[in-house]
């Protein structure tokens, strides 16, 4: 049964856990959902459908023996900070461990998350275990995956979920056909996903029946079934009848959300000509390209082109690449990829017609040329030399923006970033790349780049939470704005922004958990 059909009262059944899992997050329901298999009993907690942590009563499922089996304390160390919790109101045990110096904080909420995870596994392998939540109890407890949100756990959970009967009877009967619940783009963008689910969800147009699909790998319906279900519970995929489908589908070129928008139909391009996908693919790859070339490069020309070439070129591009041939079959979901080519020609064009604007244009072109030219030579040369380079690209990408050229400035950024990753670098690059739709999975790549730098770079977690705000993913949001205060307590802005995502008493208590780590 996927999320979407789940009402209240099923939360009362025993259901297998990845789909009562999602039922959680479907219902927003807060509480402890216990899973018990004879041999233990495992306890997820969620507050308002999100997953914050999963506790086990088994010894080797606890933190202090998880940490002992992973080398990182001693049996000592654990006893004597068990010891240490035998008082009214005990600190968490993680907490002891960071403030006696016997584990870095970094390396406490790495582990927290691989327990969690592993927690998660194993309660979903089980199989057939007593599943039940028990609403509105819940704990205390920080959220122990910080990196990872609740429809990527519910994902784990189903493919560690191994009784066919149960799955073959969620995805029953084989004849309805299956569809991304949005982009694959943002799919991508959202789940860590295994080669093969990927394949899978690039297979379905929506016109497939989950029987043809099974078909596409080898394993069979014993291989497909389970990546089938795992991708429904998680809500990747839609699974229904054809015109349940017809309602609802969104194509994988779309930008936007599931249910908004037109929709129109993916091309097959099994169905295609050879020409006919050659196209497809130029048009695609200039799309993303087309960004990070220089106006001539655009155009197909190079400097000092004649006035006659750059009209001739801005002409051929209007005829080869207008949106306009979105009405033509084989191209009618590139409309995205199309307009964007021809948004990037005509600010080329609008620059190089213009004789004073393309004079100033070379000039600046020249000096990129030259610093880029520098920065490559840089990488061998002695590192306060190349610290002193980045310095000045930066400063120069900063007079190219202020200019009206981003281009040019994300190139120059680029360019330094590869000498030396500095998170403030990483940043500015990111804000340029988020400028273009088409380019928003790179510029969370650079984002994630600038926090790996420096894991308590605030301004970089307050983007990556903007980022997830114009997403609509408030889970994503949330994580991101309390690593924001967790690194700075007096952060203004970040403060404010989780007040009012969350409220004030969640902020205070976030203030006082981040400031009482901070004090030791």
């Amino acid at each position: 049964m996927a999320a979407q059909q789940i009402s209240r009262l099923d939360l009362r059944r025993s259901l297998p856990l990845p789909e009562l899992m999602a039922a959680v997050q479907h219902n927003r329901s807060t509480g402890i959902l216990r899973s018990s298999d004879g041999s233990a009993t495992r306890e997820l907690i969620f507050v308002n459908g999100e997953l914050r942590a999963a506790h086990s009563d088994l010894e080797e499922e606890k933190l202090g023996s998880w940490l002992v089996g992973r080398e990182l304390i001693s049996e000592d160390d654990k006893a004597v900070m068990l010891l240490s919790q035998g008082t009214t109101d005990p600190p968490p045990l993680g907490h002891l461990l960071v403030t006696r110096g016997l584990i870095e904080q970094e390396t406490l909420e790495r582990e927290l998350e691989e327990l969690t995870v592993a927690i998660i596994r194993r309660a979903a392998a089980a199989g057939r275990a007593l599943n039940e939540l028990i609403e509105g109890r819940t704990s205390d407890q920080p959220d122990t995956i910080p990196d990872l949100t609740t429809p990527q756990m519910i994902l784990v959970a189903a493919r560690n979920f191994s009784d066919m009967e149960a799955i073959r009877k969620n995805l029953e009967p084989l004849d309805q056909v299956a569809w991304p619940s949005t982009s694959l783009d943002t799919l991508l963008s959202e789940f860590t996903l295994t080669p093969q689910e990927a394949f899978m969800i690039s297979r379905m147009d929506g016109t497939r029946s989950l029987k043809a699909l099974t078909g596409i790998l080898p394993g069979g319906e014993n291989e497909v079934l389970p990546i089938l279900y795992a991708l429904r519970i998680a809500g990747i995929i839609m699974v229904g009848a054809a015109s349940e489908r017809a309602r609802t589908f969104t194509p994988s070129f779309s930008r936007e959300p599931a249910g908004s928008g037109e929709h129109i139909g993916i091309v097959n391009e099994e169905e295609l000509d050879p020409e006919q996908r050659a196209l497809r693919d130029k048009i695609r790859e200039l799309a993303e390209a087309c960004q990070r070339m220089d106006h001539y490069r655009v155009l197909g020309l190079e400097p000092g082109a004649r006035m006659d070439d750059i009209r001739g070129a801005w002409e051929r591009m209007q005829q080869e690449y207008s949106p306009d041939n979105s009405s033509i079959p084989h191209l009618r979901d590139l409309k995205p990829e199309l307009t964007a080519i021809i948004d990037r020609a005509r600010e080329a064009f609008e620059v190089l017609s213009d004789a004073r604007s393309r004079k100033r244009y070379d000039t600046v072109l020249k000096s990129l040329r030259n610093d880029v030219a520098r920065a490559k030579k840089a990488r061998k040369v002695d590192p306060k030399v190349r610290a002193q380079l980045v310095e000045a690209n930066i400063k120069r990408a900063n007079e190219l923006i202020h200019s009206g050229e981003p281009y040019l400035a994300i190139k120059l950024l680029e360019q330094a970033c590869e000498i030396e990753a500095r998170p403030d670098a990483l940043l500015q690059l990111a804000r340029l790349l988020l400028r273009n739709p088409l380019w928003k999975n790179r510029a969370l790549k650079t984002l994630r780049l600038a926090i790996e730098a420096d894991p308590h770079f605030v301004d970089a977690w307050i983007e990556l939470a903007e980022f997830w705000r114009r997403r609509q993913n408030p889970e994503r949001q949330r994580k991101a704005l309390e690593r924001a205060v967790a690194s700075d307590p007096n952060h203004e802005k970040a403060a404010t922004m989780y007040r009012q995502l969350m409220g004030q008493r969640e902020l205070d208590r976030l203030l006082s958990r981040a400031r009482r780590s901070q004090s030791h």
